[in-house]
């Protein structure tokens, strides 16, 4: 029984080791100009917009998200057909290798659906963004009211 323990010790040993090798080559986005949409009181959708930059030399994908004050979170484009513009839920968005890709008002952006709580001015949210290769990376965005969005440009 003793052997079988410590066999089983061994083996997490490894497991520990060959985790943290394949933590040092995940990928990593830099974050900026990232917010959440403050809305008046009751409304149960928002969204999340930030700029995402890309230092590797291979592209990464956000392949989706989550947060602590919403039951769901979706990637969304806005999409024009036929004279008409609406929002679409995509499976995901690739940063291009050394470059960038901005979630913004009226383009892509995250929707963050049916609120846990309300959100107001200095309010912080935290967002995971589940990427490609199976990494995640969580952020801390504060809320900005949308009376005042226009402000901080």
């Amino acid at each position: 029984m003793l052997v079988v323990i410590k066999r089983s010790m061994n083996l997490v040993g490894v497991a520990l080791l060959l985790g943290s090798a394949a933590l040092s080559a995940t990928a990593e986005l830099l974050v900026s100009e990232a917010y959440v949409r403050g809305l008046p009181p009751g409304q149960k959708v928002t969204a999340a917009f930030m700029a995402l930059e890309n230092k590797d030399n291979k592209p990464v994908s956000v392949v989706a998200a989550s947060s602590d004050s919403a039951e769901r979170a979706e990637i969304h484009a806005h999409v024009h057909n036929n004279g008409m513009m609406r929002m679409e839920k995509v499976d995901k968005i690739t940063v291009p290798a050394g470059g960038q890709f901005i979630l913004a008002p009226g383009e892509h952006h995250l929707m963050l659906i049916n609120l846990l709580r309300p959100l107001k001015e200095g309010d912080s949210v935290s967002i995971t963004l589940s990427l490609g290769d199976g990494s995640s990376q969580t952020l801390q965005l504060p809320v900005r009211s949308v009376l005042n969005e226009h402000r901080h440009h």
